[in-house]
């Protein structure tokens, strides 16, 4: 059995003071959207938490201890027309997505401690714009990633695109075809009737890479 919550965690919400709630973290272009499934305000990790209450559903979170891809539905209703053109203009796809599992206390108003639920990136976006909006937005797990083909290249600009310090690749192209003549000091190389390696005048064998 996969456990959700961290010892610590546990201990936490045992307490009679402290609530649980989960705090939703959005990396939008413009800021991050933050968003918490009590009431009022709350801060965390630097960020404040905007409660939405009964407005916001998550869906059901998988864990099976399998390389897989999973998928997580948030959904919420009632927001604001600044949000819905966040939603609607803004990137997102492929931005992160992250849901913590909280220990509130009740008395404080602090968030003692906080899991991570759910990470992944975003994904399809629904908007409902009416009397009552809304937003379904969904969050691929990491898993997706072992579904996509990698694209690098064993090329400098590739290489320096990731670590523009290292210059391991930048004499890649030169390399390329380029004629190695092995035991023929400053001779040159002949092809053979056979094709694929070269002969020289002495006889011996010249590789090309």
């Amino acid at each position: 059995m996969i456990n959700f919550a961290t010892e610590t965690m546990k201990t936490y919400l045992r307490q009679a003071h402290i609530s649980g709630l989960l705090l939703t973290k959005l990396d939008f272009v413009s800021g991050d959207v933050c968003v918490h499934s009590g009431v009022g305000q709350i801060e965390y990790d630097g960020q404040v938490y905007l409660g939405v209450g009964a407005l916001g559903k998550i869906g059901n979170v998988t864990q099976n201890g399998k390389v897989q891809p999973n998928k997580l539905s948030l959904t919420l209703s009632g927001i604001p027309p600044s949000l819905v053109s966040t939603a609607l203009t803004e990137e997102y796809q492929n931005r992160s997505g992250v849901i913590y599992l909280a220990a509130l206390n009740m008395t404080t108003g602090r968030v003692q401690a906080a899991d991570i639920l759910f990470q992944g990136r975003m994904d399809v976006m629904t908007v409902s714009d009416g009397a009552k909006a809304s937003i379904k937005l969904e969050i691929n797990s990491r898993g997706v990633d072992w579904k996509n083909a990698r694209n690098g290249r064993y090329t400098h600009a590739d290489h320096q695109a990731r670590e523009s310090s290292d210059d391991f690749f930048e004499f890649v192209s030169e390399s390329t075809e380029r004629e190695l003549q092995w035991g023929v000091p400053g001779g040159k190389s002949t092809t053979s009737s056979g094709g694929g390696s070269g002969s020289s005048s002495s006889g011996r064998r010249v590789n090309r890479v």
